[in-house]
């Protein structure tokens, strides 16, 4: 017998969430800058956008989150550079992933912000902000049944690379504990062309190594050897770099995949040294307690073609540095003032509203 009443709908025990809130445009501030809000932007299909910046940074990016972004040329790329439908179906697997484990009442509750599973079980919205230079974006999700939010936006600067800021708000009146596994995924080394990465890219992640310099958190992602047909040593000599500013030292690394669902079930995850022969990540895992609408942010920078002299300055800034966030902010801004100059000269700012 058909019906034409909405039904409601479980899995196992869960209520499928089936809400359809109101898609909602406009112009916001944040730190001072215009944004353009898109809220509830999951009630959308899929769109794609460009992020620029006054240098030679490149990103192209899924509203659902997955990208593609390097310098200079594609065969320059942090993840890897595919058509649009690509970068659509990536979601998940290429670019940030975050995962939560929220205690509140005695009880753990896991949440993965921004995937499809998330809005079927919580009631939630989603977010988006893009700066009004197209240099900034920002993606948020408030949980509504856990009372807590998390945002992460991407940022350039000519001197650090890419800079992925994250934040996570408690809007609950009651403190909460929170552990977090939040990173990038699916890093290219330095040495991976379009074509190599296109054509035989399960060859490629045989080559790859990722190691991590524990005493500054510092992800080095490399090849064993340049990929040659023939009998000849070919030595990869620069690496892509990502490290972390923000969290404190206790905090683990994980260089790949390997230990996320052991996170999503609750288990404990080790740090990673040494990965061989495996995609590239950079996953951060800690615990902390949030009081009531307070808030804690960190961030994840990463750079490509980084040669030996390169990984040792930034190794040794990692280290003597209290405060590396404030040099990566002031850069960010240097490069947002940049680009302004560069489309004013282009006689590209509307001042008046003719």
């Amino acid at each position: 017998m058909q019906t034409s009443m909405k039904r409601e709908v479980y899995l196992g025990n869960i209520l499928l969430k089936s809400g359809e809130p109101e898609i909602k445009v406009q112009f916001i501030e944040i730190g001072n800058e215009k944004f353009y809000q898109l809220s509830n932007c999951n009630r959308m299909a899929d769109f794609f956008m460009t992020i620029v910046s006054d240098s030679d940074h490149w990103m192209f990016i899924s509203s659902n989150g997955s990208l593609s972004a390097g310098r200079k040329d594609r065969n320059n790329a942090l993840f890897p550079y595919y058509t649009v439908d690509k970068i659509h179906d990536y979601k998940g697997i290429t670019g940030s992933k975050t995962l939560l484990l929220i205690t509140k009442n005695e009880k753990t509750f896991l949440w993965e912000p921004f995937s499809d599973e998330s809005e079927k079980i919580y009631s939630i919205q989603r977010n988006l902000y893009k700066s009004i230079y197209g240099n900034k974006i920002i993606f948020e999700e408030i949980n509504i049944d856990l009372g807590v939010g998390f945002q992460y936006g991407w940022y350039n600067t000519e001197k650090f690379g890419f800079v992925k800021k994250s934040e996570a708000v408690n809007l609950n009146q009651e403190p909460v504990s929170i552990e977090i596994l939040d990173g990038i995924t699916n890093i290219l080394p330095n040495g991976i062309d379009f074509d190599f990465q296109n054509f035989y890219s399960n060859l490629s992640d045989a080559y790859k190594k990722n190691e991590l310099i524990r005493e500054t958190k510092l992800g080095l992602y490399m090849l064993s050897s340049i990929p040659v047909d023939r009998a000849e040593p070919s030595e990869s000599l620069k690496a892509t770099t990502v490290w972390l500013c923000g969290l404190n030292s206790e905090a683990k690394i994980l260089l790949s995949n390997s230990q996320v669902e052991n996170f999503k079930k609750g288990e404990p995850v080790e740090e990673e040294t040494d990965i061989r022969a495996r995609r590239g990540a950079y996953f951060v895992n800690t615990s902390f307690e949030l009081t009531k609408s307070a808030k804690k942010n960190w961030m994840i920078v990463a750079e490509i073609n980084r040669d030996s002299v390169d990984v040792a300055n930034l190794n040794q800034f990692i280290k003597n540095n209290l405060n590396p966030e404030k040099e990566v902010d002031a850069d960010i801004e240097l490069g947002t003032l940049n680009l302004k100059k560069i489309v004013a000269k282009a006689d590209g700012l509307q001042i008046s509203k003719d």
